[in-house]
């Protein structure tokens, strides 16, 4: 019979307790180490597509687990950590915002991404966003300003109401649809009168991402006689074709050598000598002057050696084919050597002036926002509407030449300008209007090759045909643009 020490025996459970604490302790410890390596790091990377950093200052980016239960929450986009901790499994990051009310200058961002962390891996996190409310901007044409007063728009949602008194095109946000646009002004007869139209909410227009100018313009009824007798009724790329019907029609083309004799009466100021764009000072007087006939060029050593014929429309863009190479609506006497440091860089505005002449023309770089990098040149503003109207003229009488060429300033679409040069070209004929020497220069180009500069004549046709293609295009961030234009009796 085996007699059992109490003493013994209370040691020997005691050291079992042990073993077994040790024992749990250490399998405790084995099970925090293996949930500590299911813990990974994820790069965090956003891809704003072109958006500032800045504008995700009323954003946040939540990472949620596939029950949607938020694990991290993050409100400064802006300084956002370039890596995070996230155990095993498959999440769901989305960037948002609560805001609602309708701003100016306020686009706001969203987008969602899955992704997975894997075991003993770093996962990468890459979250595009995109605009998620629409913009809608508001423009006057300039035959409305002319003909109305005290006009204002209200735009407005279920969540306020955006104001745009003036002429200035500026992108108010809202965030969903519909929306009410009412216009209020003074017509001709000094009564106030108001304009209502409701966009609905599923109307592509006003779709998440996109940019929308609502431009107005005054009643398209104006009825032509005469040269323009049938442009009466039309607009847009209708209007485009039928002038460019008008203005080809008894088209007489004329030598390059013809173009020293007309410019003896069609380019001559005032005090007899040579109407110069180039060197021509508005405000004081020249640097140098021409005597018609006299100082043709020849050779030139700088500034006022002589006057030459200037394709404003650069000859080697088509080549020196007729009948563009003799137009006399775009060959103007100009400077030579002024001529020649343009050489055929296109019309634009210098950021950085690499050479200026004596009257302040301009080459060097194009300003930041033109919508064109390269080497420009920039008249002064005094002929600055003088050029556009030149171009605008060019790509109606020649549309059907253009594919051909290959500038940075012509498109084949129909408007015959790459937008760019299209807002440039609107800007510039409105900052400087058709001038007395324009009309009187138009009277003589009748004479000399029996057609006319239909936008001297009726700059209004200008607006008609080109406005309706102003858009958002200097917009970041948005999916597309579109415009509607209505017309106000």
């Amino acid at each position: 019979m085996i007699k059992l020490n109490y003493k013994e025996m209370k040691n020997s459970i005691r050291q079992l307790l042990l073993v077994m604490l040790v024992a749990g302790i250490y399998a405790c410890d084995k099970d925090g180490l293996k949930d500590a390596a299911r813990i990974h790091p994820v790069s965090v990377d956003l891809n704003l597509k072109g958006a500032e950093a800045a504008a995700l200052a009323n954003h946040s980016m939540e990472i949620r687990t596939t029950g949607g239960e938020v694990v991290r929450s993050y409100t400064d986009l802006q300084n956002l950590p370039a890596q995070m901790e996230l155990p095993e499994g498959t999440y769901q990051a989305e960037v948002f915002t609560s805001l609602t009310m309708p701003a100016f200058d306020q686009p706001l961002y969203g987008g969602q991404s899955d992704f997975s962390v894997v075991d003993q891996q770093t996962t990468n996190l890459n979250l595009s966003i995109s605009q998620t409310n629409f913009s809608v901007a508001v423009a006057y044409a300039t035959d409305f300003t002319s003909a109305y007063t005290n006009y204002s728009t209200a735009i407005s949602n279920a969540h306020g109401t955006l104001e745009y008194p003036t002429t200035e095109t500026r992108f108010g946000y809202f965030t969903e649809g519909p929306i009410t646009v009412t216009l209020t002004y003074t017509d001709g007869d000094n009564v106030e009168q108001t304009v209502e139209k409701v966009l609905a909410a599923d109307d592509p227009a006003i779709a998440a991402g996109t940019a929308l100018t609502i431009r107005f313009k005054a009643s398209e009824g104006d009825v032509y006689t005469g040269y323009y007798a049938t442009a009466t009724g039309k607009t847009g790329l209708a209007l485009k074709t039928e002038l460019g019907n008008i203005i080809s029609a008894n088209y007489t083309e004329r030598s390059y050598g013809d173009l020293w004799e007309i410019y003896k009466q069609s380019d001559i100021r005032s005090d007899g000598t040579i109407w110069d764009m180039y060197s021509d000072n508005p405000t004081g007087p020249e640097s140098y002057t021409y005597t018609p006939g006299v100082d043709q060029c020849g050779n030139y050593s700088g500034e006022g050696s002589c006057y030459n014929r200037e394709h404003s429309v650069p000859k080697s863009w088509f080549n020196d084919a007729s009948p563009m190479y003799t137009d006399m609506v775009h060959l103007v006497p100009t400077d030579g050597y002024v001529n020649n440091k343009r050489g055929n860089h296109p019309f634009g505005e210098v950021g950085s002036a690499s050479w200026t002449s004596s009257n302040g023309c301009m080459v060097g770089s194009a300003s930041t926002g033109l919508g064109y990098t390269g080497t420009v040149f920039e008249p002064i503003d005094e002929y600055k509407g003088d050029f556009a109207r030149i171009y605008f003229y060019f790509v109606t009488r020649y549309d059907d030449r253009i594919a051909n060429w290959d500038n940075a300033v012509f498109s084949t679409d129909g408007y015959g300008l790459d937008p760019w040069a299209i807002d440039m070209f609107l800007q510039w004929s409105a900052n400087d209007p058709v001038s007395e020497k324009e009309r009187n220069r138009n009277e003589f180009i009748q004479q000399f090759q029996n057609n006319r500069n239909p936008y001297v004549d009726h700059p209004e046709f200008i607006d008609r045909i080109w406005g309706s293609t102003t858009s958002a295009q200097s917009l970041k961030n948005t999916i597309q643009t579109s415009e509607i234009n209505w017309s106000v009796n």
